[in-house]
Parts: structure tokens; C-alpha cells; sequence
């Protein structure tokens, strides 16, 4: 979220594996609220600071500082399979339109407890 000082604080952060590296990379608006914003990119330092950790991030064509509070999740991605996709669990899919229905690309599905923070 970009606050009324014009800095971006994360509301969530996720890591991606080594595999997706360089996946959708940049800084875009995202649908998570006015002013929000999706930064796909690569930490080259972590700084403490007294907000939180403020990390430098760098991908083609930009580079940004985000401050990440102590309160925010930090989640990364574990292989799932089709009985993790039960009614109740939150999940968060990318889809593409396949006819007069979608196909996903990937579904993110809750597990053990922990929500997508998308």
C-alpha cells in the first residue's frame, strides 16, 4: 500500500521458490484496495528499521523500498494435490478465460491453517 508519505508498506509478503524466479516481474496496481500494488521483484538488501524491515527490491526496469511491519505474514509456496481443495479453505486462483468458462493456471489453497494472503 502506498501511504499518504508516498512510501509502500507491505500488507503481505510472498516468496516465491528459485523455480518462479523473474514470474509476472514489475510494479503494478493490484485489486487489494486504493493505492495498492503487486511488486514481483528481487530483495537485494533487508534493513531493519523502526517500522519494521525495510527491504531494497530491484526488477527489469524499476526498483522500489518496501517497509514490511512485524505483523505481516511471510508465506511461501508448498506442492498441494486435489484433496487439499476442500469446501471452507480460502484459495486465490489465476484463471484465463477457456470458452464460456475459465481454466486456472494455479490455485493457492489454504493449509494448516494458513490463509493466501493474496
Amino acid at each position: 500500500m502506498t501511504g499518504t508519505d508516498g512510501k509502500l508498506t507491505a500488507t503481505e509478503v510472498l516468496v516465491f521458490p528459485e523455480a518462479a524466479r523473474g514470474t509476472d516481474e514489475g510494479h503494478y496496481d493490484w485489486d487489494m484496495g486504493p493505492k495498492s500494488s503487486m511488486t514481483n521483484a528481487n530483495v537485494d538488501q533487508v534493513v531493519q528499521g523502526t517500522s519494521g524491515r525495510d527491504l531494497e527490491l530491484s526488477y527489469k526496469g524499476g526498483s522500489n523500498s518496501v517497509t514490511v511491519p512485524e505483523n505481516v505474514p511471510v508465506v511461501t509456496f508448498a506442492p498441494a494435490t486435489h484433496d487439499d481443495l476442500k469446501p471452507g479453505k480460502q484459495v486465490f486462483v489465476v484463471a484465463s478465460p477457456a470458452g464460456s468458462d475459465y481454466a486456472a493456471q494455479r490455485i493457492v489453497v489454504e493449509k494448516d491453517g494458513v490463509k493466501p494472503p493474496m
